[in-house]
């Protein structure tokens, strides 16, 4: 396994605990099934403030979902973290914003209490974002994509 195999896996609480979406990025699993209890978490995703400005969600339209996003594809695509590389704080790159915005309202809005996203597959879902846009300028991730791997051949 190498980093390019990792898995974002989005929890939302169940009881009154704290009630923050978590997001773990796991180690990925070739079989059947990546829906394994026993995955390797690699590390968490948090995100910046989260008393503050709010924490991550999905499953609808909105800042939640919009942190969410920053925080998925600053990491899939190897740009640090979200207030680092533009996609929150000061400045704000443009076409990163576009990007997390899109994905949110792709994606994110499409996930329920419990999810779980291959890096590979948001890296091509990043690489026909730009292709639509006729984009020359892609990131380094998505230059060369990790290979796809299927348990059915």
């Amino acid at each position: 396994m190498t980093e390019q195999d990792r898995i974002y896996h989005g929890m939302r609480p169940v009881g009154d605990d704290d009630w923050q979406c978590r997001i773990l990025v796991e180690k990925r699993k070739l079989g059947p099934t990546e829906r394994q209890v026993d995955d390797l978490v690699l590390y968490e995703l948090a995100p910046k403030d989260a008393e503050a400005l709010g924490g991550f969600d999905w499953g609808y339209s909105g800042s939640g979902p919009g942190r969410a996003a920053n925080a998925i594809l600053a990491d899939a695509l190897d740009l640090g973290g979200p207030w680092s590389c533009g996609f929150e704080g000061w400045p704000v790159d443009q076409v990163l914003q576009a990007l997390s915005v899109d994905f949110a309202a792709d994606v994110l809005v499409q996930c329920c209490s419990e999810w779980r996203l291959s890096r590979p597959g948001v890296l091509r879902w990043c690489r026909g974002w730009y292709a639509q846009r006729g984009a020359n300028d892609l990131p380094a991730a998505l230059v060369d994509l990790p290979e796809l791997f299927s348990s059915s051949l």
